[in-house]
């Protein structure tokens, strides 16, 4: 079961390994069922807690000792409740709402199946134009190791969906939570 971690600072003793280095250790790692935790938790957040998250981002997931995945909070979450919140930098230029956060979701898992280092886009200045113009990355091919590592077709149409340019297009994250457990209850 995800674990919603109450502050981004952890003990020092925590057990716990940032997502980038577990599973670059683990190369057999379920990425599908770490990724299943986050959105669980995502879930959690905005239906329960009824909070936006509003950072998610590879450097913000850890994996416990158990082998489960955490989502760190960090200053960036915010009341839904609130007004949506506007961000302080230039570069953020978006409020973030429960879209953005599942527009991020998104990122987030390809990058767990690809290994794909994100500040290597954000680096790339005709990466972030295609990206600000709604162009989504192209579907890993069959035989390609994002595929043996479990990105199925089921969990690539849910990213496309995450991705819509439109927020009011994407999916809830309850209903992204279904693509990764199917037992999971409908949508309320």
């Amino acid at each position: 079961m995800p674990v919603v971690t109450p502050d981004v600072h952890l003990p020092s003793d925590a057990p716990v390994t940032p997502l980038s280095q577990y599973i670059a250790g683990h190369t057999c790692a379920d990425r599908a069922r770490l990724m299943q935790q986050v959105a669980v938790t995502v879930s959690d957040y905005h239906n329960v807690q009824r909070v936006i998250h509003g950072d998610l981002k590879m450097i913000n997931v850890v994996v416990n000792a158990d082998g489960d995945a955490e989502l760190l909070k960090t200053a960036a979450t915010v009341s839904i409740t609130s007004e949506p919140a506007t961000p302080t930098h230039p570069e953020e230029r978006l409020p973030m709402t429960t879209a953005t956060d599942v527009y991020a979701f998104a990122w987030l898992v390809f990058q767990t199946f690809t290994d794909i280092d994100s500040q290597a886009l954000v680096r790339d200045p005709k990466v972030m134009r295609m990206i600000a113009s709604g162009a989504k990355p192209n579907r890993p091919g069959p035989d390609s190791l994002p595929t043996q590592r479990g990105l199925n077709e089921e969990i690539w149409a849910m990213l496309l969906r995450c991705w819509e340019i439109s927020p009011a297009a994407r999916p809830s994250i309850t209903e992204v939570v279904k693509v990764f457990d199917p037992s999971a209850p409908p949508s309320a």
